[in-house]
């Protein structure tokens, strides 16, 4: 049986329908972005644990100049080592629609090795034979084959050659396909025969047996089996350490997953804020109920837990609401979220545990925002809850609501106005509701303009159109007469380039890099300094690098001297400035040294500024100049417009733009809720008024444009305290981004045109929201409407 206390709440629930009903609304709101991100963020790292780290990934790759069987079981016999294959990788083209793409093919002696990068075969045969190839389902679609279809690739100059897609691999190390723009294909060595590419494997890679070892317990494991190697007569030329069990995206996804995992939780403190309005409003009406349970005995413990266990109670009916809502966005975003891990999420469900999160916090949230006005009605004295009229305005305001005069607006606005100051607590936070919303859209609509501003500078330094890269390395002047003589184009530069490696004071190396050799005239890139200066005519062994190179070893600042390692030869640089060239590991260094230490003017890279602008036009010119350098010897093993770089490279920081902004469009609909919710009470307080209103002759039309116009100022005043919150929120945004991708510049004044859409926003926000409090106003008969208590 339930006491007298709980039939009161139960009636009181009923009759209150609508404040009840809006508590339940502001609870599952919050609880829908909130646990929507908790699943996806629990799904994908269930996945991650199962699929990629299930997959045995290297844990690290030794590039060596020759390789054999034997050699190979030597590796494998290490003590430290788990399992060793080995595999060469070679860059042909392929022809996508018109489109000239990179594919990166991967040939292995064993394909079925289920302790090492575990490939797995979706559908069709595996593994490929000699004259096919299989696709890496990521980048299948993208690369136009068809299973049992034909993929025409070329290598360097020899003659393109159809293969047969025989199957649909996985391989869940890769990033996608269709992301990095990159065809991926599994072939066997005999197949790289076929195309013309050099067939013999070239690296070997490991797993270490300790699953503990950090980055630099691998490397030195990886030394150990350099040791071996070069013991044998063979020489390593690099050797990359990826950092243990982190996929290639894993970084930037899990920065983005807690970035907005922090916006939902700010999302659930918004919605806190809706709560305790909705509470107090309830209890406020309740006041001098509360006095009469007291003079009837009740304890103020007795009256709080019936208020609180209805506040449980709310909330664990909007649990029920949230919880299946949040699943069913959850899995279509963490499938996507996976999917630019290149993972799936099929046959996988969300853990208990999330759900067991949300449902606690579901429960306890509002019963811990009621705690305080509880806690307020509770300490009332019987006297003042008695007395209490349930009615009054908040102390200062009604002098403020004096106050307000605007010359030509009648007494009826003036009054709306004034009302909307009447409950200066619901109001502020009314307020910062609607601002936090509005100061997320601005801020990722500066971080949009930010990420745009930052790309333009980064390929406007760079002054030439197309990029070939030479199957082998030919002389500078040789490869630089020969292009200038083609057609439609501008200027040409060859550029030198070779891999290295930071050598360590331990004797181990850094993961390998790119290091370019400019002509001391260059007139094809300035990149942005960033520290120190940029190379001199009379530099000899001197280093720019890329401030992605500085973020992996970080003592590498202007005026220090590091020792690279090139072509396994340990040579002393010193570093004079650092550069912004986006998300690539590079370093730039005078051509003429470069080539001393290469012993040969010798350079495989042609950079070329093109005459026309267009694309379909650089595409032409990239055909002729193949032809022209195949024709006199140097074929061209891949090209690329660096307009097809640029978009690559916005596809990837504008769609995390977009992931962040999405939060601002949870929180402006909260907000638009919270607005509602605050005029849905003020129509239900002021319910006498309203009939006295009636009474003395006012039509529908008036009080409807009344309770409009309160809301509205509302929001606008939402609107104006958004513009300055805006700035640290920008700030914010871009720290979080900085994180995920690059180190954008903070753009602090919100941009005018945003400003302008967000204006329109909240006026639409604020009709919407006040469209069925205001109807209810006018439905409610007069003599209803003076009886209400």
């Amino acid at each position: 049986m339930f006491s007298p206390r709980w039939h009161k709440m139960r009636r009181d629930a009923w009759l209150h329908k609508s404040r009840s009903l809006l508590v339940v609304f502001a609870i599952a709101t919050g609880m829908i972005a909130a646990g929507a991100l908790l699943d996806t963020w629990a799904l994908v790292q269930r996945v991650t644990a199962s699929s990629y780290l299930g997959s045995h990934p290297v844990s690290a790759t030794l590039r060596v100049d020759t390789l054999d069987p034997m050699l190979l079981a030597q590796v494998r016999a290490l003590p430290a080592i788990a399992a060793a294959r080995s595999r060469r990788t070679v860059y042909a083209n392929v022809d996508v629609h018109g489109t000239r793409l990179t594919a990166a093919l991967f040939a292995l002696d064993e394909f079925d090795t289920p302790n090492i990068g575990r490939l797995e075969s979706e559908r069709g045969k595996w593994p490929p034979r000699d004259g096919e190839i299989a696709i890496e389902k990521s980048a299948l679609e993208f690369s136009g084959a068809a299973l049992d279809g034909a993929i025409t690739l070329q290598f360097g100059k020899s003659p393109a050659r159809a293969l047969t897609v025989s199957g649909i691999a996985h391989d869940v190390s890769l990033p996608p396909g269709w992301m990095d723009h990159v065809v991926y294909g599994f072939v066997t060595p005999a197949t790289l025969g076929m195309l013309g590419a050099p067939s013999a494997l070239d690296e070997i890679q490991i797993v270490v047996r300790d699953t503990t070892a950090d980055r630099d317990a691998v490397r030195r494991i990886a030394y150990d089996a350099k040791a071996l190697i070069e013991y044998d007569g063979k020489h390593v030329t690099a050797i990359d350490v990826p950092v243990p069990g982190e996929h290639a995206h894993a970084a930037q996804m899990n920065s983005l997953m807690l970035t907005q995992g922090a916006f939902g939780l700010l999302t659930l403190l918004v919605c806190s804020f809706l709560i305790v309005n909705l509470i107090t409003a309830m209890l406020t009406g309740q006041t001098r109920e509360i006095g009469v349970m007291k003079s009837l005995g009740a304890r103020a413990g007795q009256i709080a837990v019936m208020y609180l266990g209805f506040a449980f109670l709310l909330g664990l009916l909007a649990s029920a609401i949230a919880l299946p809502v949040a699943m069913l966005i959850a899995r279509p975003y963490a499938a996507l979220n996976a999917s630019m891990l290149n993972f799936s999420i099929d046959g996988y469900a969300i853990p208990w545990w999330a759900i067991a999160v949300q449902l606690a916090v579901g429960c306890l949230l509002p019963v811990i925002a009621a705690i305080f006005p509880v806690r307020r009605a509770c300490r009332l004295s019987v006297n003042a809850a008695l007395r209490d009229s349930g009615l009054a305005a908040d102390a200062g305001t009604s002098y403020v609501r004096r106050r307000i005069t605007i010359p030509g607006i009648g007494r009826p606005l003036l009054l709306s106005i004034g009302n909307a100051f009447r409950r200066r607590q619901r109001l502020l936070l009314t307020l910062l509701v609607l601002a936090a919303g509005g100061a997320v859209f601005l801020g990722a609509g500066n971080l949009r303009i930010a990420v745009r501003g930052s790309v333009d500078p980064l390929f406007s330094s760079q002054h030439y159109d197309v990029v070939l890269r030479l199957a082998d390395a030919h002389p500078a002047a040789k490869i630089e007469a020969a292009a200038a003589n083609v057609s439609g184009v501008a200027r040409v530069e060859a550029w030198a380039s070779d891999n290295v490696s930071v050598a360590h004071a331990d004797g181990t190396s850094g993961n390998s890099f790119t290091l370019v050799g400019l002509p001391a005239d260059s007139a094809m890139i300035a990149p942005i300094m960033l520290g120190g200066r940029g190379l001199n005519a009379s530099d000899n062994n001197a280093l720019v690098i890329s401030r992605n190179v500085l973020r992996d070893e970080p003592t590498l600042l202007p005026g220090t001297k590091v020792t690279l390692l090139i072509a396994g030869q340990p040579i002393e640089f010193s570093i004079v400035g650092v550069v912004d060239a986006g998300p690539q590991k590079i370093a730039y260094m005078p051509r003429a040294a470069l080539d001393a230490l290469h012993g040969g003017d010798l350079s495989s890279a042609l950079v070329v500024a093109s005459k026309a602008a267009d694309a379909p036009s650089q595409l032409d010119l990239i055909l002729r100049l193949r032809s022209e350098l195949e024709r006199i010897g140097m074929p061209v093993a891949n090209s690329q417009l660096l307009s097809e770089t640029r978009r690559g490279v916005e596809d990837h920081l504008l769609m995390v733009v977009d992931f962040l902004g999405l939060m601002a469009w949870v929180m402006i609909a909260v907000g638009a809720m919270g607005l509602a919710s605050t005029m849905s009470l003020a129509v239900l307080e002021r319910t006498r008024e309203i009939g006295v209103l009636r009474a003395i002759g006012a039509r529908h039309g008036a009080i409807l444009r009344m309770i409009q116009i309160e809301g509205l100022v509302i929001a606008l005043l939402g609107w104006l305290v958004s513009i300055p919150l805006s700035m640290p929120m920008s700030a914010l945004l871009a720290d979080a981004f900085g994180r995920v991708m690059f180190t954008t510049p903070i753009r602090w004044m919100p941009d005018a045109r945003n400003v302008l859409v967000w204006l329109l926003m909240v006026v639409v926000v604020s009709l919407i929201a006040c469209t069925w409090p205001s109807l209810r106003a006018t439905r409610i008969p007069t003599a209803k409407a003076l009886s209400y208590e």
